[in-house]
């Protein structure tokens, strides 16, 4: 009896195992948002299991969470390349039903309006807190949020690039002229604006540049109805590539708006006009008086559109190592725009390694981020920086090949906060929050 007790529970556990597989997902205390591509999913799927893709839905808390799965591929059915979207806090999980389950998934109405126009899409929430432009080249604008009606973010996930498209480097060590663009110059492959859902409408677009033979960026933007925005910018080389700037940007974050915005962010590990100094980026910002103090951590604040007295060259901050967030607000306006990562880059104490590497710009009201290698004379003016990269230009470009890629995953937060004390409370839980995201673990 005892054995037959114990034959049909292991029996039973495994019936109930193959009948339902669950996902588990974290993130931390404040919601954030989460895009998976199916084909990932069903990596952490077994393969023996007959998955009902149709009833899948997810759970927090033993409640329904509201999520999507758009169609990106366009084949009018769940598969490899569609994505699950939802917004997740704390612990939730993915449910997958077995075929012969027959279990009914709630229906979420969406949450957003969008119309098409000959130049391009709007996308509105229902209850009109959020208004999104979206040009032919599918870069997205944010024209109203919470009853401020303006320009408050521009051109999100647009691409700067530059380098040497005719170079012949390692047949003859001729780079051939220079150029830069913008997507804005890329031939259009592809564009999409997915159906609205009751979480997010996503963007979708394929573009090519005609100079550099070969790149493409694959720029996927999820516009979510709490103010998220979501950036996946992804670019794919189909040839070699002499680069000097491959870089992700949004432009007019704020600052545009409101003449009194404030320019926010964790101190800098790392800051070259620092080092050429021999003091810390600490001691840097605090001779501009662009010190602030919260929770007993210092911060670097300073009036948006301003250069800030630069060392060198016009930028208000160049070579300088990406943080965990940095952001723009507005006192008067009590609104702001957070650019989160979703991992802090390692700082390598290989100077020239770190160069190699992507590092952060702000200038013309630009929040860049990539790699920068025009290194000028100034590196070699200073005794701290002198010799650690070579002054030879031919020596400088980051060189792919066909088969790499870059990618840049960025999340941009529009959020509302009474001062500047407060706006920075609440970014640093939303970035230790998208910071904890995990899926399967």
């Amino acid at each position: 009896m005892k054995k037959w007790l114990v034959l049909s529970l292991l029996t039973l556990s495994f019936l109930l195992f193959a009948a339902v597989q669950r996902i588990p997902v974290k993130a931390g205390e404040i919601e954030v948002p989460i895009v998976i591509k199916m084909s990932d999913l069903l990596s952490l799927v077994p393969e023996d299991f007959d998955a009902d893709w149709s009833s899948l839905h997810v759970l927090a808390g033993g409640a329904h969470v509201p999520f999507q799965i758009d169609d990106a591929d366009g084949n009018g059915r769940i598969s490899a390349g569609d994505y699950l979207v939802f917004l997740l806090k704390g612990q939730g999980e993915i449910v997958i039903p077995d075929a012969d389950e027959n279990i009914e998934v709630p229906k979420f109405e969406p949450k957003f309006d969008v119309e098409k126009a000959a130049d391009g899409w709007t996308i509105v929430t229902k209850d009109g807190s959020l208004k999104v432009r979206v040009n032919k080249h599918g870069l997205a604008q944010v024209i109203a949020f919470k009853g401020v009606e303006k320009l408050l973010l521009d051109e999100i996930g647009i691409a700067r690039v530059s380098g040497w498209p005719e170079s012949s480097y390692w047949i003859d060590g001729k780079l051939g002229n220079h150029h830069e663009e913008t997507t804005g110059s890329f031939r259009i492959v592809s564009v999409n604006v997915f159906n609205p859902g009751p979480v997010a409408v996503g963007i979708h677009a394929h573009l090519k540049s005609e100079r550099f033979q070969g790149l493409n960026q694959h720029l996927l933007v999820y516009v979510f109805e709490n103010g998220d925005i979501l950036v996946n910018n992804t670019f794919r080389f189909e040839t070699y590539a002499d680069m000097m700037k491959l870089q992700t940007m949004v432009t007019r974050p704020i600052a545009a708006a409101f003449d009194d915005a404030w320019h926010v962010l964790p101190v800098f590990r790392r800051l070259v006009w620092a080092d050429q100094l021999n003091v810390t980026p600490l001691e840097y910002w605090k001779t501009r008086n662009a010190v602030i103090y919260v929770d007993a951590m210092p911060y670097i604040a300073f009036p948006a559109t301003s250069s800030m007295r630069p060392l060198w060259w016009g930028a208000t901050y160049i070579f300088a190592s990406m943080e965990r967030w940095r952001s723009n607000y507005s006192p008067s306006a009590k609104i702001g725009v957070a650019q989160i990562l979703p991992s802090v880059p390692v700082v390598y104490a290989d100077y020239k390694k770190w160069l190699d590497s992507d590092t952060w710009i702000y200038e013309s009201l630009e929040f860049r981020d990539g790699i920068f290698k025009w290194m000028p004379g100034e590196f070699d003016a200073y005794e701290s920086t002198r010799g650690i990269y070579s002054m030879k230009v031919e020596d400088m470009p980051n060189r792919y090949k066909f088969g790499d890629s870059v990618n840049h995953l960025r999340l941009f937060s529009l959020y509302s906060a009474t001062n500047v004390e407060s706006a920075v409370k609440w970014i640093e839980a939303k970035s230790a929050s998208f910071r904890s995201i995990k899926v399967g673990e």
